[in-house]
Order: structure tokens, then sequence, then C-alpha cells
């Protein structure tokens, strides 16, 4: 009960913006109701109040055994995160195939690439030619709109078919099924495609202003002198010395994507597009958390028997995802914390 009002009070806080002058009578109220039962458990206690405090203690003791090694876990892999550059680099030495269709490989990191995919190319240097890297996020807001759900980045080149993908749920969203999030995704990705070159084609844009306003400049410096001497001679002419000559650029301030730009859009949304038909493979990571040689026997305990007992137990990746099972690919790695 203690747990569950100091949860309600984050919600208050964080998500429903709550005064905090409605908040402290809350707690005096629920907090007044949960030290009178507490109280009449205590003074039972050996009638049989002890048995509310045996439940409490092990459902907290279950939190606390998740909530510590999930955060460790989470921490060896921002710690092992993989790089574009170190991408590259086991790209090249593994000398990687690509076989046809699209990969989805699960992650909780929310960017690089976790070290699981390392550990995957070593021992079978093959990727489907399409490799999204997805992370799940549930954000402390009832809704996320659709056409904000997904968020991409390109992984290691743009030429490698390698991105990063965030689906962003609100904890009132429902997460779709399979082939629904499968299709809801690729639709994202086909239009981040889209936008990444129209992105590409105004830096390159500003890139151009930038050059040509640096050069007007550097033109305007040195021929000052000349215009101030000039300037009694022959005004109507000196005039123009001085104004930056962009109408050449003029016509491209727009940013608007050329025919060879919109080929390539155009080839690259074919090519997700008849992966996507090869079919879809959802790539979950079977980490076994165990404790480091140098650890304390008490740590030993928590990690290596409760907690494993506890992710043994629990529900399955390919189940609270709806993922058939003839579409999943389980990679093994240990995990010493």
């Amino acid at each position: 009960m203690v747990i569950t009002t100091i949860l309600l009070v984050v919600v208050m806080v964080l998500i429903w913006r709550v005064s905090i002058w409605l908040i402290i009578p809350f707690c005096l109220v629920f907090g007044s109701i949960e030290l009178v039962y507490l109280s009449s458990v205590l003074y039972k206690f050996k009638q049989g109040g002890y048995l509310p405090i045996v439940a409490a203690t092990i459902l907290v003791t279950i939190m606390g055994v998740w909530h510590y090694v999930h955060v460790k876990k989470y921490w060896y892999e921002l710690e092992h995160i993989v790089t574009n550059k170190d991408m590259g680099e086991l790209i090249q030495a593994h000398d990687v195939k690509r076989t046809p269709g699209v990969g989805f490989l699960y992650t909780e990191l929310v960017q690089g690439v976790p070290p699981i995919f390392p550990h995957l190319i070593e021992k079978i240097p093959f990727v489907h030619s399409i490799l999204v890297f997805v992370s799940i996020k549930h954000l402390p807001i009832p809704h996320v709109e659709v056409a904000e759900r997904f968020r991409f980045r390109k992984v290691e080149s743009r030429t490698s078919k390698m991105f990063r993908c965030v689906a962003r749920y609100g904890y009132s969203d429902r997460i779709e099924g399979a082939k629904e999030f499968a299709a809801s995704l690729i639709e994202g990705l086909q239009s981040y495609i889209e936008e990444g070159h129209f992105m590409t084609n105004i830096q390159e844009t500003e890139a151009e202003t930038t050059s040509i306003t640096e050069s007007n400049t550097r033109t305007r410096k040195a021929s000052s002198s000349t215009v101030y001497i000039e300037e009694a001679l022959r005004p109507s002419e000196t005039t123009d010395l001085t104004q930056p000559r962009i109408s050449s650029y003029s016509g491209h301030s727009s940013g608007r994507i050329s025919e060879d730009q919109s080929r390539t859009i155009a080839e690259e949304k074919q090519c997700i597009q008849s992966e996507l038909q090869k079919g879809v493979v959802y790539i979950l990571g079977e980490t076994e958390i165990q404790a480091g040689p140098n650890s304390s026997f008490f740590k030993k305990i928590v990690v290596n028997y409760m907690y494993s007992f506890l992710r043994k137990n629990f529900r399955q990746g390919e189940k609270a995802f709806a993922i058939p099972r003839q579409q999943v690919l389980k990679v093994g790695m240990v995990y010493e914390i």
C-alpha cells in the first residue's frame, strides 16, 4: 500500500502535473490510513499479523532484485556500446554478407548498437539486407501520435542499410501485432529516407550559401580601398561591387530534391519493400546475467540465483510483442556485471 501511494504521487507530479497543495493532503490522508493499518498488523503480530508483513517483504525483495540487476545490465550495455566507427571496422574485419529479408534486432538502448550485435557477427557473419535496431520506449504521456511514433537514425553509413529505430508509446497506447508493427515501422522508415535526402540537400545548400557569403566578404575586404577611390570617379559603377552575387544560387535556395535524388529515393524505397516481402525475422537477445568472479557472496546469490529464477519465470519477449515463433531468432550472450 505504501509503494502504491508513492508511485501514485510520482504519477501525480510527473504526468498529471497536480499542484503540490493537492498532493500534500492526499499523502496525509492515505498515509494516516496506512499507518493505522500497519499499527493494527503489528498489534496482532503473533495472531497472524506477520503474514501481510512477510508478503510485503517478499514482494519488495523481488522488485529490488529485478531493478538492481536490470539497471546493472543496462549500464553494461551502455559501457560496451558499438559506435559507427566500430561498426565499420567490424563489418570489414569479418567480411559480413547480406541475406535477403528484413531483420529487427530488439534492444533496450535508445542510442548506439548493443554489444550482442558484434557477438552475432563474430559467430555468424551474416545479416539481413535491411537491419533495424528497434527499441520500445514507453513515455510518461497518455498517447503518442502515429506520425511521431518512430524515430530513425542511420547506422555506419548511408549505404549500409542499417538503421536505429525508437518506437515510442504512451502508457495508454496499445502495441500492435507483429505484422501491423512491421508495416508501420517500414512505412516510417521510407518516410525517413525521403526526409533524409531532403535534409541532406538543404545542408548542402546551406554550405553553398556559407561559401558564397564568405567569398563575397573576402572580396569586399580586398576591394574596399579600390571602391573608396573609384567612388568619386564612377559612383554608379561602384555600387554593384559590394553586392553579393547569389543570383546563380537563388534557384537552389528552396532545397528541392533533384531528379537523381528522387530516383535514388524511389530505388531505396522499392528495395525496402521488396526485402519486406521476402520475410521479416525478429532477433531477440537471450542475455544471461552473471556476477563477476570478484563479486561478493551476497551479489552472487542475488544475480546468479535470485535474478536467474525470476528471469526464467518471466514472460518471454516474443509473447510480450506477439511475435510469431517461426520468425524469432534468439542470440545468446553472457554479461558479467
